[in-house]
């Protein structure tokens, strides 16, 4: 069965560009109320500006916030909660690719989701007052296997993985997006080691945003995805999987597999 989104509230990081832009049109063109942040103020001005003349709604708001920072991501979320009286979808997405600036990676792909899910777990469970909802964190296919290219990278998005918490009311989701056609993909040299053997692996693989987009509602809306990671590819489209603990041989340690 297929959730509405229509009217339902949403607080999504990351949202001015690529990933974040193309979850935010579409939230908004089924209706959803959208509180986003983002670290550089002109770039979310200039999506608030667009989204509100594109869909012709007010119910789209932006607020500059770093999310390496616990004190404005927490107010930013408090202010999305009292704005629309509740947050019903927390989509964790802010990320980036840097291996020289390997704190600030592990800052805000890894421990801003953290917090961001927190805070969301908190608002929402059940059995402390809340309505409900549903928490995405935004991982990767690296988060899936070893890419030598980014090894810090790769250590982030692997840490991106979700609980089961059923009896609280809240239904949570892994996606791992294939390579997808935006600037996060046009990688300086520096950031990560041999850029341009990223760039002809995954040049025939690179999926559109706004198709990105459309995929993302349909996890979204589809009630029976919980306790599953998500991959998203161009030409597939969602392939939803279960991670199981497997001893192979009866003798070594247990090995997570599809």
């Amino acid at each position: 069965m297929a959730i509405e989104l229509a009217g339902k509230s949403v607080f999504l990081t990351g949202g001015s560009r690529g990933i974040g832009r193309a979850i935010l049109g579409a939230m908004l063109s089924k209706g959803a109320r959208v509180l986003f942040c983002n670290a550089n103020a002109d770039r979310g001005r200039e999506a608030e500006e667009f989204m509100k003349k594109k869909y012709g709604v007010d119910d789209v708001i932006f607020r500059q916030c770093d999310v390496r920072n616990a004190d404005q991501l927490k107010k930013c979320f408090g202010e999305a909660v009292s704005t629309f009286g509740a947050v019903d979808i927390c989509v964790n997405n802010a990320g980036l690719v840097d291996e020289k600036k390997w704190e600030k990676a592990i800052a805000v792909n890894t421990t801003a989701q953290i917090r961001g899910s927190l805070l969301a777990l908190e608002h929402m469970r059940r059995d402390k007052g809340g309505r409900g909802g549903i928490i995405v964190n935004m991982s990767s296919i690296a988060g899936l296997m070893p890419i030598y290219n980014g090894p810090v990278y790769c250590a982030t998005k692997h840490a991106i993985k979700h609980p089961k918490m059923k009896e609280f009311g809240v239904r949570w989701h892994c996606v791992c997006p294939g390579p997808i056609d935006t600037d996060f993909h046009n990688i300086v040299e520096g950031h990560i080691m041999d850029p341009q053997v990223i760039r002809d692996m995954f040049s025939q693989l690179m999926m559109d945003p706004s198709d990105f987009g459309e995929e993302f509602l349909k996890i979204i809306q589809n009630e029976s995805t919980d306790d599953v990671i998500t991959e998203v590819w161009k030409g597939k489209g969602v392939v939803y999987r279960k991670r199981l603990l497997v001893d192979s041989d009866g003798e070594s340690n247990k090995m997570p597999v599809d």
